[in-house]
């Protein structure tokens, strides 16, 4: 018995001596995790009780030009922002009253907000609101001020479309890029958003001391500091003095121009009428503006050079020529006669020259933009052949140009015809329509821009393109952007010799005659593409030189009338400024009671640097 007790005793000392041992190694291990091996995480969340990271923000790479002029710069900005730790019920509403903000509207932008990570409630303050919050600052608990980059537009600097517009980032933004964070400003439009992670640069960070109601009380180890990058400067292909003029010219109207250098498919201008000054929506916008711009009948804030997209009038004409020649179904030589209008079923179809145009071949059909001779070439070609001509030449696709939001126009096929007329409901009245640049068909001035570049070049042609060059400011080095050449395959160097002669008789005699620049021979089409919303849009697209060219360019002035009277007119003056750097002549050009260009004398101003000038006069008026 006393045995049996003593082994009891003996065991339970056992089981407890094994207990406390197991409880020590437990504690054991427990404190070597809490000191050596999650010894860094611990620091860290103690450390973030008392020391704020603050974001520093580059500097955004700057926009220049190709001579180096800064376009748009950064200067600095003053946002108001919420530290979520360290903000109480009392001091967010001082802060608002401070602001003029809702306050519920705040609350509900912080709500997601954690730690001493800064939500900016409030950009682009006033000096006012500035030293209101400073010199509250005590009584203004998890309120703070930070220096923000904010876009700033030289003198005389337009051109919104092109540079577009930067703003705070948007969730399906943060999903697209991880990069962003929330209360980061990022590219929405134009050159700023194509290129905003080039633009933007990196943040950096410094560490603050801060006190249990997040007041700063001074740095913390300067060494851990991050200095930020700057973000990497933008160059151009365009000078700005090309781009403004080219904006003058189009200043009363409604409409765009695109000129591009053949050579390399760099943008020499891009002009697009009306559109706004984008100071206007740099920093905070003031919600009525924004009303005002977004319900303005003539839409500002539309790119008409990219994303508009208009029927092309005649100048389509030259596609349809293309067509029928490299198909071998007429020689240059085929002839029809014009007597001012074409009969097709029940249907009476009218040339713009009541009078018509007589018997003509296809360079006088060209010259002279004879709808009737292009209506019975249509119905020759066919459908078929003339869309895949169509998009062989660049239409119905976008270009690739290096800005968003660019609209691919429109290539009707028979599948399209199909589907919008039922199987066998469009007749050869679509075709007919088609061939001279009308009907479902839709391009836009950068596409029309591109086609001459490809006629200029015979079929070469380079992606158009807005930036040349960029300085990296990580690197110390410029980065230049190669030039994306392509070829329009299965045309010949003759049929472009034939459509080429055309278009340059348009400018010598035919109906592009108020587009000719004195002393530079070159070619060019007219064309005006009626629409139902008012009067014809003036379309004119031409290159130049003939022989050796450097610039293609295309303009379209909506409810203008006639190509040859308003856009050729545009044109001259654009490529005087960029041949000569000045305008050298001025057409005299009569109207009659219908507003229609009548002959006239063309008088050039002297000028002894240029090649004698021949005067060519219209055989039959303008279109």
């Amino acid at each position: 018995m006393h045995t049996l007790e003593r082994s009891n005793k003996h065991f339970h000392r056992i089981v407890l001596a094994v207990f406390f041992s197991l409880g020590f190694v437990l504690l054991a291990v427990s404190f070597i995790r809490l000191q050596i091996s999650n010894k860094a995480m611990y620091q860290r969340q103690s450390r973030n009780n008392s020391i704020r990271a603050e974001s520093l923000y580059p500097v955004r790479g700057l926009i220049r030009d190709k001579t180096g002029r800064i376009l748009v710069d950064t200067r600095a900005q003053f946002s108001a922002a919420v530290i979520p730790v360290s903000i109480t019920a009392q001091s967010l509403r001082r802060a608002c009253e401070i602001l003029g903000l809702d306050t519920v509207s705040v609350q509900k932008k912080i709500k997601n907000g954690v730690g001493f990570r800064p939500v900016i409630i409030d950009r682009d303050i006033s000096q006012e609101q500035l030293v209101a919050i400073e010199e509250n600052r005590i009584d203004l608990p998890g309120i703070i001020t930070l220096e923000v980059p904010k876009r700033f537009y030289a003198d005389n600097v337009n051109s919104p479309h092109i540079f577009g517009t930067i703003g705070e980032v948007n969730k399906a933004e943060q999903i697209i890029n991880p990069i962003y964070e929330a209360g980061d400003l990022v590219g929405k439009s134009g050159i700023e958003k194509k290129y905003d992670l080039d633009l933007r640069g990196t943040k950096g960070v410094r560490y603050l001391r801060v006190d249990a109601s997040g007041k700063t009380l001074g740095a913390y180890d300067e060494s851990q500091n991050i200095s930020p990058v700057h973000g990497n400067d933008i160059y151009l292909h365009l000078d700005y003095s090309m781009q403004q003029f080219a904006e003058s010219l189009l200043v009363d109207y409604r409409g765009a121009l695109v000129a591009i250098d053949v050579r390399d498919g760099g943008i020499i201008a891009m002009a697009s009428k009306p559109d706004y000054d984008p100071r206007l929506l740099s920093g905070k916008i003031d919600p009525e503006i924004w009303k005002r711009l977004i319900e303005d009948e003539n839409h500002p804030l539309y790119s008409r050079a990219i994303q508009s997209a208009y029927p092309p009038g005649s100048t389509y004409k030259i596609v349809a020529a293309i067509a029928a020649l490299q198909e071998k179904i007429i020689t240059p030589q085929w002839e029809a006669t014009c007597n001012g209008s074409f009969r097709l079923g029940r249907k009476t179809i009218r040339c713009w020259n009541p009078n018509g145009h007589g018997t003509l071949d296809l360079y006088g059909a060209i010259k002279n933009s004879c709808n009737v001779y292009f209506y019975k070439l249509g119905l020759k070609i066919g459908l078929d052949f003339w869309s895949k001509y169509s998009k062989m030449l660049g239409f119905g696709s976008k270009t690739g140009i290096d800005l968003p939001n660019e609209n691919s126009g429109l290539v009707p096929t028979r599948e399209f015809f199909d589907r919008v007329y039922g199987k066998n409901g469009w007749t050869r009245g679509n075709l007919a329509n088609l061939a001279i640049g009308q009907g479902e068909l839709l391009v836009t001035p950068l596409q029309l821009a591109q086609f001459a570049m490809i006629l200029a070049n015979k079929g070469v042609y380079y992606t158009p393109h807005m930036v040349e060059k960029m300085y990296d400011f990580s690197a110390r080095a410029f980065v230049n952007f190669p030039k994306e050449v392509n070829y329009v395959k299965g045309i010949s160097k003759d049929v472009y010799d034939v459509v080429r002669e055309g278009m340059h008789r348009v400018v010598n005699g035919g109906t592009g005659w108020l587009g000719r620049v004195p002393g530079i021979d070159m070619a060019g089409k007219t064309g005006t593409a009626q629409n139902p919303h008012g009067e014809p849009h003036a379309w004119f697209m031409a290159f130049a030189p003939y022989e050796s060219p450097e610039v293609a360019i295309s303009v379209i002035v909506e409810n203008a009338g006639g190509g040859g009277a308003i856009a050729a007119p545009i044109a001259r003056k654009f490529l005087e400024k960029y041949f000569y750097g000045k305008l050298i002549a001025r057409p005299v050009v009569k109207k009659d009671k219908s507003g229609s260009a009548q002959d006239s004398l063309l008088f050039p101003i002297p000028n002894d640097s240029l090649q004698p000038m021949q005067l060519f006069l219209p055989d039959e008026g303008t279109e």
